[in-house]
């Protein structure tokens, strides 16, 4: 009789009949296994990730999974027994270890569950563990002789929060799995796509592009601000031989952060040849694109990947001598968003944090790729929020025992320390700050306290060129139609998240020529304005808010010195917020404006500032405390679970949305290049790559709203979950973008985003 290891197992098959062309199991496992072995080595987990990979499919041992490739149309769960197999070899009374593996194996196709309980749900792992499946183990010993008895010792000293600890390690040999697994399965499956996953240069390899630019640029400083930028560039690259760590960039709007510190993070990683690839971070993706082209400008388009949701890998239509080039390009800078593979990657606060705390495969794929990297975090005082905490918490892990530079780069640094219990080191790159910000110190600020729509149209409507920032898309809307009535002309413009981003594009680059010109121009924006977007008007008005987005505000206002000095304005209306996270900053931010009158944005009233809303973050009701910089409890979550690894991974996806919206997308027929491609998509075979080109036409619409745009059959679902505004020509204006759908609608609407 023939014994088991003459029998062959398969792990993928062909549409074929012919076996020879299949990938055997054995060659499968051991692919994964030294992937992951491999991504997990840069965090000193190789040997948890080896195994990881080896055991992930060792349900395809069973003969039902076989018969499954053979055509059987029976379902079977292949996922569960490397789990199960792990916890029989590895359990005893005095570890639980064998779990940081279960989580992974058998999440690899549907994510990390939660642990549950024994009479949990059946997704829960620890049903799974005690689930019915089919032999296998017999003929995966006799394939994959030699798994341990023993797990491998864990490579990590205790660090700051254990439940943050253990469970990022998790989500990252999950993370070396489920990329692993990916990439194995398509070197298999499609060889010529994976070949296109080449050879990237180092980081330290663009360092010779960025000083030509350089060079090029500003070797002769021709004013006074100009010498600053460089005075403070230099000051900078001096900080990058430091050892990798936690690094606080603080400095003046107007001062050139974007080219600062991605020369700090090219030098750094020159110094220290592990640290891999820059990961920028930006709190807006309205925004985004000019940081992403701004660094395509510097080190090469070829070497910068955008990843957020309104990305598009496009085609130049026009470069017929290089078109194939052109999709190579594409395809594999959408390969490249899988698993963030790539030198430079700009992505979202969204994308960034909310993958960090994911479940999903998709999104946690890219996770080990931060091990070794220096991640920049683009005004990061806007993470401050219902998630602060645990966001600060998983990037002092990530730089503790992942090897990661954090960089926090901002013009208003919060003082991170007391949201730590033990010891953190965060060093300030920039020296002496109280001079520097008296250098750009271009701008006062001042109160006009209470007013209304009337009286700030008439104010705004005296000045030749003026930018005013409100809270709300219902406040943008409303002012823009009382100044463009008022002054009847076409030098009025507005911004808000109703019109698509292609279209606030085109906005821009007439509000740019109009400035540069000097032509009149006047424009009434929501606060995607303030971050990333280099805008220079003489005067700005902005409604209360938190004391760091007045800030940058005021760093729109005589940006580049051309007057010795403007004023902002900062006004209050009967409508401005005063309750949720927008109430806690106005609140803190009236009662910093009124104690600091006279200098309302020095570096004493920002720390006041922060310092205030600490105070309110942390005051609950009847006096009694509550930590709104964790609202929905992540860090109590995963702490409680520590001991026993018991983690609700799951539970705390679902948690962690750092923007709490059932936000409906809509696709908008905006030109004819959007309107071309909706009319393509509902009978297309392969649709992604058009949704990927209309995503920068999407108009996102609050719940109730969208509602009574199907109920009235203005919105259609033209494939599943996929809709597009049926009448652009009637709904969408090329003023304000989408109308409200009725006045209702448009006294309702109280946020942007």
């Amino acid at each position: 009789m023939k014994g088991l290891a003459f029998i062959q197992y398969f792990a993928h098959r062909t549409s074929g009949a012919d076996k020879d062309l299949w990938q055997t199991l054995t060659a499968h496992l051991h692919g994964v296994a030294d992937i992951a072995a491999s991504f997990a080595s840069q965090f000193h987990a190789e040997s948890w990730g080896r195994l990881a990979g080896m055991l992930h499919d060792a349900g395809k041992f069973s003969v039902a999974f076989q018969r499954r490739l053979n055509g059987s149309p029976f379902l079977v769960d292949h996922a569960t027994a490397g789990a199960q197999y792990i916890q029989v070899l590895w359990k005893d009374d005095r570890n639980r270890f064998y779990l940081f593996l279960a989580y992974c194996i058998a999440g690899h196709h549907t994510g990390l569950a939660d642990f549950g309980n024994d009479a949990g749900d059946e997704r829960c792992l620890a049903r799974r563990l005690l689930k019915p499946i089919d032999p296998f183990r017999e003929a995966m010993e006799e394939h994959l002789p030699g798994i341990t008895d023993k797990p491998p010792a864990f490579p990590h000293p205790p660090g700051m929060h254990a439940g943050m600890q253990f469970s990022m390690f998790v989500r990252m040999i999950f993370s070396c799995l489920v990329d692993a697994d990916s990439l194995d399965t398509q070197r298999y499956a499609d060889p010529a796509k994976a070949r296109l996953r080449a050879y990237q240069p180092s980081v330290s390899e663009l360092l010779p592009r960025y000083k030509r630019y350089m060079e090029t640029n500003f070797s002769n400083p021709r004013t006074w601000i100009d010498k600053i930028r460089a005075e403070l560039l230099e000051e900078c690259l001096r900080q990058a031989d430091g050892e990798p760590g936690i690094y606080s960039l603080t400095l003046p709007t107007g001062s050139g952060k974007t080219l600062i510190s991605l020369g700090f993070a090219l030098y750094h990683a020159s110094r220290h040849p592990r640290l891999r690839r820059i990961v920028y971070v930006i709190p807006y993706t309205s925004i985004i694109e000019q940081t992403a082209k701004k660094f395509g400008e510097v080190l090469g388009t070829e070497h910068v990947l955008e990843h957020h949701s309104n990305v598009q890998h496009d085609l130049d239509e026009e470069a017929d001598d290089t078109l194939e080039e052109h999709r190579r390009m594409r395809r594999k800078l959408a390969m490249a968003a899988e698993n963030w593979d790539f030198p430079i990657v700009v992505t979202t606060n969204v994308q960034f944090f909310e993958s960090l705390f994911s479940n999903k495969r998709s999104r946690c794929r890219k996770l080990h790729n931060l091990a070794n990297s220096i991640i920049v975090l683009d005004e990061a005082q806007l993470m401050n929020g219902e998630f602060y905490k645990p966001c600060l918490h998983a990037l002092e892990e990530l730089s503790r025992h992942y090897g990661a530079t954090v960089v926090l780069s901002t013009a208003t640094q919060p003082d991170i320390r007391p949201l730590f219990t033990k010891p953190v080191s965060v060093r300030e790159m920039i020296s002496d700050l109280p001079l520097r910000f008296e250098q750009f110190r271009r701008v006062s600020l001042e109160s006009m306290g209470h007013t209304d729509y009337d009286l700030l149209t008439e104010r705004i409507s005296r000045d030749r060129q003026a930018l005013c920032i409100v809270n709300t898309r219902k406040a943008a809307r409303t002012l823009y139609t009382k100044i463009r009535t008022s002054i009847n002309t076409e030098s009025v413009f507005h911004l808000s998240a109703r019109m698509c981003a292609h279209h606030r594009k085109r906005k821009l680059e007439q509000i740019y020529d109009r400035l540069d010109r000097g032509l009149p121009c006047i424009l009434v924006s929501t606060q995607l304005i303030e971050c990333g977007v280099d805008i220079d008007f003489p005067v700005v008005y902005r409604e209360l808010a938190g004391l760091d987005s007045i800030a940058q505000a005021v760093g729109r206002c005589n940006r580049n010195g051309t007057s010795p000095r403007s004023t902002a304005y900062v006004f209050e209306t009967s409508e401005t917020l005063r309750t949720g996270w927008f109430g806690l900053t106005a609140n803190a931010s009236a009662k910093t404006l009124k104690l600091f009158a006279q200098d309302p944005l020095s570096l004493e009233a920002l720390q006041h500032y922060f310092k205030e809303l600490y105070f309110y973050q942390t005051l609950g009701e009847k006096g009694g405390r509550y930590d709104r910089t964790d609202k929905y409890g992540i860090l109590s979550m995963l702490d409680e679970h520590a001991r026993k690894l018991s983690f609700p991974f799951e539970t705390v996806s679902r948690a962690f949305r750092l923007i709490q919206t059932d936000a409906q997308p809509v696709i908008v027929g905006y030109d004819d290049a959007s309107r071309k491609q909706l009319e393509a998509l509902p009978n297309a075979t392969e649709f992604t790559d058009i949704l990927r080109k209309l995503q920068s036409y999407v108009v996102q619409l609050y719940p109730n709203e969208f509602a009574a745009f199907l109920k009235a059959g203005e919105i259609v679902e033209v494939r599943e979950g996929v809709y597009r505004l049926l009448n652009p020509d009637r709904w969408y204006d090329e003023d304000i973008g989408i109308r409200p759908f009725s006045e209702k609608f448009h006294a309702e609407e109280v946020h942007d985003s």
